[in-house]
């Protein structure tokens, strides 16, 4: 492989990235698993990037294969190749040629920027153009950047890196996921090593002067191969190759936290690291593999590995408290998670909360006017960056009492105090979410006191918080106030008895009547058909015979419509079809019958259900073995 070749003056202010500091590192180290790709061969392999569902890698024509190392390396050209993978990174396709970039140029490693569709190119650089097509020896080999894009579904080059040059090396780029900061490696004189790792960073479309990155990256020795990662990290890590820093054989991967001034550059540990040479590490955003190359015993002289891992990260729950029977959002729900926390939901019923990986939690919604509900939460091992959704219903209260809490009093007086008001306001929600709500509220005190003095106070409080709720804009029509005394206390404590404090209490409240709101009258359910709008009870009669059925002109009906009723399992989701296809392979090996849901891209694998609950109880058996999936309704 070309591996001769190919910093940290600089101000750690002038680095793009979090300015958290993060002490745990990249990874639990303890997870860390590295197995060989498929697609490896008896020669070398190496830089596997990862650019859409597929990884770019640098190889040998399959035509080449069988030839010596000293004619590879005197006659042939590395080219670059692609592969399919699936969202775990798996390789699920064989290797194809990228053909734009099978040339008289060794091509390789790359680096892509989704954001400006950008890929950044290694490519051997001649300085005389008469020797451009003749084949050249390793140790002269010079290298530069060149960049391309898709134009017309075609990879061109569209810029040379103006900081390429004919007197020494510039490649291995990469570029940040802003795509304006990108670091290479170089022998351009006045580094510190045999080759150095620099930084140009992109302003109005033009590229800045190269940075060496200093001293604590850059060694006496080689320093090569830079990868940043991108947002889903806690933190912008530096992850680069070095046959410095007390390596433990050649070339060794290491990093350090570009957020964290203080922070120092750390070898990863076996097995990433061992005393064969280590290098060209890629870790996609947002999920939990990677891929880098190693020339330790395997497949070819340079094989490329996958590396899966568990990251120090959290999962967002969404959650959507909505009315059982309307599927209306309830907002200033109360959400209770684990026991730990409680938030209230938002104008549109949601709330949130961050979870670790493979939680189990009981949450519980409340809200006023409506009975408690719960579920229990299990956050499995979804991909990072995956937002999780859920959704409780609650069934609302009707021609039942309700027990207004934290609505309190100051002895003597009928003052709305703050923390009542909260209460209160939730109530006020609920009736501006149900336009059509009418409530009363009883008040109603403990015995003590004259039977007279408790009736005249009850009244007081229930005009109060009557009161206070039409003057945050429901119709007084809409509320009644009844002042109940101590007419109707809920345990023994009447007058004369002795009792605790906590039992006078239970009799001091506020409750909430809701008369027959929603409420579903039965009816007798007779024979007989009115769709022609007028009854029809004959014998025998039937609507599929006069009418057709409902099964014939479903086929007919419009695609949109019928669509917008279904639900679908997405498994994934691919950029190019012929990847999809072979993830749809790869599922059915494993019980999951599932099929391409879209007809352009992006190109989803899943199942179609017919309602909620089924693509939602499957879904769960999904979760159980660890695959990734979510809900959609319609495509």
């Amino acid at each position: 492989m070309i591996r001769e070749l190919i910093f940290f003056s600089l101000m750690i202010s002038f680095i793009p990235g979090s300015s958290q500091s993060v002490k745990k590192g990249l990874f639990d180290p303890a997870s860390v698993k590295v197995s060989e790709i498929s697609t490896n061969t008896i020669q070398s392999d190496f830089g596997a990037a990862v650019i859409g569902d597929s990884i770019y890698f640098s190889s040998y024509r399959d035509a080449v294969i069988d030839k010596s190392d000293k004619e590879l390396k005197t006659k042939e050209f590395y080219d670059l190749f692609k592969a399919g993978v699936d969202m775990y990174g798996n390789v699920i396709s064989s290797r194809q040629p990228v053909d734009e970039f099978v040339s008289r140029f060794h091509d390789g490693p790359v680096s892509w920027c989704q954001k400006t569709g950008e890929l950044f190119v290694t490519q051997s650089n001649y300085v005389d153009p008469s020797v451009k097509y003749k084949p050249f020896r390793h140790e002269d080999i010079k290298l530069r950047i060149v960049i391309a894009m898709k134009i017309k579904n075609v990879w061109t080059v569209v810029e040379e890196f103006p900081y390429n040059n004919s007197e020494y090396s510039v490649g291995h780029p990469a570029i940040n996921v802003t795509g304006d900061s990108l670091y290479f490696t170089s022998d351009m004189p006045g580094g510190f090593g045999q080759t150095d790792i620099y930084l140009s960073v992109r302003k109005n479309g033009k590229w800045g002067n190269p940075v060496n990155l200093g001293s604590q990256i850059n060694t006496s020795e080689k320093d090569e191969f830079p990868f940043i990662t991108g947002n889903s990290y806690p933190g912008r890590y530096l992850i680069f190759a070095s046959t410095g820093h007390n390596s433990m054989g050649g070339f060794d991967l290491f990093y350090k936290n570009l957020s964290d001034p203080q922070s120092e550059v750390v070898p990863f540990p076996e097995p990433i690291n061992s005393v064969s040479d280590d290098f060209a590490m890629n870790l996609p955003d947002k999920v939990e593999h990677g891929y880098f190359t190693s020339n330790r015993p395997g497949t070819g002289n340079d094989d490329i590995y996958k590396l899966t891992f568990d990251k120090y990260i959290q999962f967002l729950e969404e959650l959507l408290v909505l009315d059982s029977k309307t599927s209306k959002p309830i907002s200033k729900a109360k959400v209770d998670y684990c026991g730990k926390k409680s938030l209230e939901t938002d104008s549109v019923g949601k709330t949130s909360f961050l979870f670790d990986k493979n939680a189990v939690c009981k949450v519980t919604a409340s809200a006023i006017g409506y009975k408690d509900n719960y579920l229990t939460i299990k956050i499995g091992a979804p991909m990072p960056g995956t937002v999780l959704k859920d959704t409780i219903l609650l069934d609302m209260f009707v021609n039942e009492k309700i027990v207004l809490k934290n609505i309190y009093y100051d002895f003597d007086k009928w003052d709305i105090l703050p923390e009542s008001a909260k209460e209160l306001d939730r109530l006020v929600s609920l009736m501006k979410d149900n336009p059509g709500m009418k409530v009363e509220l009883s008040s109603h005190t403990d015995a003590r006191g004259t039977q007279r003095y408790n009736l005249k106070l009850s009244q007081l409080r229930a005009q109060a918080a009557v009161d206070y709720i039409v003057s945050k804009g429901i119709d007084k029509s809409k509320i009644k106030g009844i002042g109940f005394g101590e007419t109707q206390l809920i345990n023994n404590c009447k007058d004369g008895q002795l009792c605790t404090s906590a039992q006078q209490r239970e009799n001091r409240r506020t409750e909430l009547y809701i008369p027959g709101f929603l409420k579903g009258e039965p009816v007798i359910q007779e024979v007989g058909d009115y769709s022609d709008g007028k009854p029809d009870h004959r014998p025998g009669y039937s609507s599929a015979k006069n009418h057709g059925s409902i099964y014939g002109k479903a086929e007919k009906t419009n695609v949109s419509t019928a669509n917008a009723k279904e639900f679908y399992l997405v498994l994934g989701s691919f950029v190019e079809k012929e990847n999809a296809s072979k993830y749809v392979e790869q599922l059915k090996a494993i019980g999951f019958e599932t099929v391409i849901l879209s007809d352009s891209d992006p190109f989803r694998v899943g199942i179609r259900y017919d309602n909620y609950s089924q693509a939602k109880k499957a879904l769960d058996d999904v979760k159980t073995k660890n695959k990734i999936g979510w809900i959609s309704h319609g495509m």
